[in-house]
């Protein structure tokens, strides 16, 4: 009797492992959880129990949305080596939930386990790491890995500048002040005219310009000076952008001071810029209509715009004597040359066009021209 009961004893199938107390109510939730709520559901399965997690884990994330608790999800699948299951996951998404679910998950790069999953995620999808803009995560992913492959990233995509620039970006928000002498040796070396007016552009970036921690002073004021030193050489495009840079670094006066090296071609002897103003009022007297215009050279304009000589004139014109009769009213209006001026057959040949042009819209009227002395600018 003794030996059968043994027997029995020993033949009796053994029962599965219960596993952690908290395991049964966290898979009926996931079990009956919807798209909204099934990333959560599927995390506390995953907290409670590695292995639950990870046998549950290829439906789950199959119902899984985004806003459902998915990036704290995801996380934790990476940590539990899901990573293909979550690249997979992502593809599925809308793009602007997948932009979305990348910069957040670039957020928590301070998890030792992010950085890698984006380097990896760059030798599982290759050219789309960069197509889908996977990259974008690295802003805060500050490891030397990371900033190497955006390195790479910037040398095989320059056949897309818009992706050049876009990376570009992202490396010199990761790298910070540390970017601004990286960029200034990129500069040097570009002979692109788009891409060197992009890198222009970037020092900004690594100053924190639009950040959430604002701008970091020290690379502010290296950027500013690095800038300026490239300025001489650079194509007409990127000092255009010099000068929008400059202004968002907050020096407007090396802003202005751009203009002499944008149009360098067109400057006097000594450096400085002139540029043509031509100032009307048609009027309206008693008997008839009558037109006064005048001329001028604005010299000195060296740190001056196109788009600012009218405003800066102003005051200058403000002070002209006009000829026309005490009961003429009119309103003054000012035409500046669209670019400086180099010398006086340029100037003539700017009169000219805009002499033929007022003829034209008031046939009939002859106007009185008047040649004022030139307006010097500071």
């Amino acid at each position: 009797m003794l030996l059968a009961l043994t027997f029995t004893a020993l033949a009796a199938p053994k029962s599965a492992p219960a596993g952690p107390p908290c395991l049964a109510e966290a898979q009926k939730a996931l079990a009956d959880a919807s798209p909204n709520t099934a990333g959560k559901a599927w995390l506390d399965v995953a907290t409670c129990d590695a292995a639950a997690g990870k046998a549950t884990a290829p439906e789950a994330w199959k119902r899984i949305i985004a806003g459902s608790g998915a990036d704290a999800a995801a996380v934790k699948a990476i940590e539990l080596g899901l990573g293909d299951t979550i690249r997979t996951w992502v593809e599925t998404l809308q793009p602007d939930e997948k932009s979305a679910f990348i910069n957040v998950l670039g957020e928590q790069c301070t998890n030792a386990v992010v950085p890698p999953f984006f380097l990896d995620t760059q030798k599982a999808v290759g050219d789309k790491f960069w197509s889908g803009r996977w990259y974008a995560g690295l802003d805060e992913c500050r490891v030397p890995a990371a900033v190497e492959a955006l390195n790479a990233g910037l040398e095989s995509q320059k056949g897309d500048p818009t992706r050049f620039k876009s990376i570009l970006e992202t490396l010199s928000r990761n790298l910070g002040k540390d970017a601004v002498p990286v960029l200034a040796a990129k500069l040097a070396a570009e002979k692109d005219k788009e891409l060197a007016t992009y890198i222009v552009g970037a020092f900004a970036d690594a100053a924190g310009v639009g950040s959430v921690a604002g701008v970091n002073v020290e690379a502010e004021q290296a950027a500013i000076t690095e800038i300026k030193k490239a300025a001489p050489t650079l194509p007409e495009p990127a000092v255009d952008q010099a000068r929008n840079t400059l202004l968002a670094l907050g020096s407007e006066a090396d802003s202005d001071a751009m203009a002499a090296q944008r149009y360098r071609t067109l400057a006097q002897a000594d450096g400085s810029l002139q540029y043509g103003i031509y100032v009307t009022k048609i009027a309206t007297c008693k008997k008839d209509s009558k037109i006064e215009v005048h001329t001028a050279l604005v010299t000195g304009a060296g740190r001056t715009w196109p788009d600012q000589v009218v405003a800066r004139v102003q005051p200058a014109v403000g002070q002209l004597q006009w000829h026309l009769p005490k009961d003429c009213t009119g309103e003054v209006v000012i035409v500046a040359s669209e670019k400086p001026l180099k010398d006086k057959a340029a100037f003539e040949a700017f009169t000219a066009a805009q002499d033929t042009d007022l003829q034209k819209k008031n046939a009939g009227l002859k106007a009185k021209v008047f040649a004022d002395p030139p307006i010097p600018l500071q």
